[in-house]
């Protein structure tokens, strides 16, 4: 029993609440039968840094976009109801002023 059975067996049941925290795209995404071209793969990961997490090319680093996300997966990155997230106030103030600023910080 795998990924894919067991979102078949309770996918129906968890629909709406996924639907609602935006996940549904995403489940529905990662049991996708998608055609998958090796040998793309194995050229794209040749330039991958694990240390830096970004493609490195001749010209400098380049790092994968929410906009390079869209075009790929059709993912909704853009959704209103996502802005909760910034609208909290961080839980904890770093002092910066007694310490000599950022770089005493750093």
């Amino acid at each position: 029993m795998g990924w894919k059975d067991w979102f078949l067996r309770i996918g129906n049941s968890n629909k709406v609440r996924w639907g609602e925290r935006k996940l549904d795209q995403c489940i529905r995404l990662s049991i996708a039968d998608m055609e998958r071209n090796e040998s793309l793969l194995i050229a794209a990961s040749y330039f991958w840094s694990d240390t830096l997490n970004a493609f490195v090319f001749g010209h400098g680093p380049a790092s994968p976009t929410l906009a390079d996300v869209l075009m790929l997966t059709g993912l909704d990155i853009s959704s209103a109801d996502d802005n909760h997230l910034y609208d909290r106030k961080p839980e904890r103030k770093v002092e910066t002023r007694n310490i000599g600023g950022w770089s005493g910080y750093i």
